[in-house]
């Protein structure tokens, strides 16, 4: 059983590994924008079915909340920049963020500072807001405790419709848009 337990701690390691960032863009008109001092409602059970909890942040001077977003399907992708799965899937995201219109792709990174968030976003090409998740007060009030990259996909209504507790490739998005796209 010890073995198994050691040989499941190596994978996870693994599987969420990866070089830290050590530069950062300057005066990259594409770069991402950096969300910060995120606010959510407190005590909110987040669960498939349910309205999300209100979420909000600063992001270029002014607050943006989820509820602004109703009507428009909403990804919010966990992640770190030292998980490899999250590096693997971010060029996925920002690809679909530019060709889907209708749907709002945002990043809560977990617990990392602005300057590696821009040098990671400058590096993968990311321009959908990023928003920095410092006390990881976000991620434990969505549930995500241990598993990145984790994403949730969220209706036109404010409903949430997915959990993927893992990396998700671009076709398995594009399915899960297209399926909430036709609701």
């Amino acid at each position: 059983m010890r073995t198994i337990i050691i040989v499941f701690c190596f994978f996870v390691l693994a599987a969420c590994g990866g070089a830290r960032a050590t530069t950062a863009p300057v005066g990259d008109p594409n770069a991402a924008q950096i969300g910060v001092n995120p606010v959510m409602a407190a005590g909110e059970s987040v669960q498939v079915g349910e309205i999300v909890p209100e979420l909000s942040f600063e992001l270029a001077g002014k607050t943006v909340r989820l509820r602004d977003f109703r009507g428009k399907t909403v990804v919010l992708n966990f992640w770190a920049t030292w998980c490899g799965p999250c590096r693997l899937e971010m060029p996925d995201f920002q690809a679909l963020s530019q060709s889907r219109a209708d749907v709002v792709f945002i990043g809560i990174n977990k617990e990392e500072n602005e300057q590696q968030v821009r040098t990671f976003a400058a590096e993968v090409g990311a321009t959908f807001p990023l928003v920095l998740d410092r006390t990881g007060e976000i991620l434990a009030n969505f549930g995500v405790t241990i598993g990145l990259p984790t994403t949730y996909f969220i209706d036109k209504n404010g409903i949430i419709q997915k959990i993927q507790i893992q990396a998700i490739t671009r076709s398995q998005m594009t399915q899960y848009l297209d399926e909430l796209a036709a609701q």
